[in-house]
C-alpha cells in the first residue's frame, strides 16, 4: 500500500495489520479522551456542528500524541503536522452532554502515520475520523523519519493498542 496517497510526503510504504474491529466499536480503543459539548458547538436545532466535531477530533488526537511522545505538540525541534483529516458523520448528536473520543494508530510509515478515531455520545458512535500526521523537522522544515523509539512505539500501538490517558 502506498503511504498517504495525495499527502505529498514521499513515503512509499505503510505497515497495516489486519483490522478486526472498526472505529465504531469502542473495543477498538485503549486511549480515551473526554470533551464537553458547549452551547457554541451546536446549530439552532441543538445538533453538534461539523466544526465542533473536528475540534473534538483534535482534542483526542493532541492528547494521544502527547501520551505517545511527550513534547511532540510543543512546536519545538520536531513534531506532528496534520496533512489530512477525513470525518465520517454517522448519526446526529445533540447538546448538552459529553463526547468520548477513542484514538488509535491505524497505519505507520517512515515519516507519517494514520490515526483513527471514534466519537461517542450517550453510547452511540456519531462520527469517525482518520488523520494523516507527518513527523516534521521544524528546524529544517520538512518531513523527517520517526526517531527509532517513536517508530517502535507507533508499531507497538498498531499491533496492540495500550496507551491510556492518565
Amino acid at each position: 500500500m502506498n503511504d498517504l496517497p495525495g499527502a505529498g510526503t514521499g513515503v512509499s510504504q505503510m505497515d497495516q495489520p489486519p483490522r478486526t474491529r472498526t472505529d465504531t466499536d469502542p473495543a477498538a480503543f485503549a486511549f480515551w479522551t473526554r470533551d464537553t459539548v458547549r452551547f457554541s458547538d451546536i446549530d439552532r436545532y441543538k445538533h453538534i456542528n461539523n466544526v465542533a466535531v473536528a475540534t473534538y477530533c483534535e482534542t483526542g488526537r493532541v492528547e494521544f500524541a502527547e501520551h505517545l511522545w511527550p513534547g511532540s505538540t510543543a512546536g519545538e525541534h520536531a513534531g506532528w503536522m496534520i496533512v489530512k483529516l477525513t470525518v465520517t458523520f454517522l448519526a446526529q448528536a445533540h447538546y448538552p452532554g459529553e463526547v468520548v473520543i477513542g484514538t488509535h494508530v491505524l497505519r505507520v510509515g517512515r515519516t507519517s502515520c494514520v490515526i483513527g478515531q471514534g466519537l461517542f455520545k450517550d453510547g452511540v458512535c456519531f462520527a469517525t475520523s482518520e488523520a494523516v500526521l507527518v513527523w516534521v523537522d521544524l528546524v529544517g522544515g520538512g518531513p523527517a523519519p520517526f526517531p527509532p523509539a517513536l517508530d517502535e512505539r507507533l508499531h507497538a500501538e498498531l499491533v496492540a493498542p495500550a496507551i491510556t490517558a492518565t
